[in-house]
């Protein structure tokens, strides 16, 4: 590994405050997941869906998948290599109209 392939962290580390708030998260989700075995929904429609926990992992499942759905897109839709601009050629400039070679206001001299 040369000096060269060094690269950045994707993300800088989190600071105190942001580690407190993301622990507070964590928490609040176990705590309405464990709440989830004492209050069962009141009509499952699927039966899946009456499962404890079931719509916390629901959402975790979607959420990334969503996530990663919309990063395969923009790459696919909107990403670009690196020379895209200098790789294209200038455009020939516009042929002359033919109401300029009538003179200026296109009355042909009459």
């Amino acid at each position: 590994m040369t000096s060269h392939d060094h690269q950045p962290p994707l993300a800088a580390p989190l600071g105190p405050t942001a580690v407190k708030l993301r622990l507070a998260m964590y928490v609040a989700l176990g705590v309405l997941v464990v709440l989830n075995f004492f209050i069962l929904p009141h009509d499952p429609h699927f039966g899946i869906d009456g499962w404890p926990g079931f719509w916390a992992v629901f959402g975790v499942v979607v959420a990334v998948g969503l996530g990663r759905l919309a990063k395969g897109a923009a790459h696919t839709f909107l990403g670009q290599d690196e020379d895209f601009y200098q790789r294209r050629e200038p455009k020939p400039a516009p042929a002359e109209p033919v109401a300029a070679a009538h003179g200026a206001h296109g009355h042909g001299g009459h």
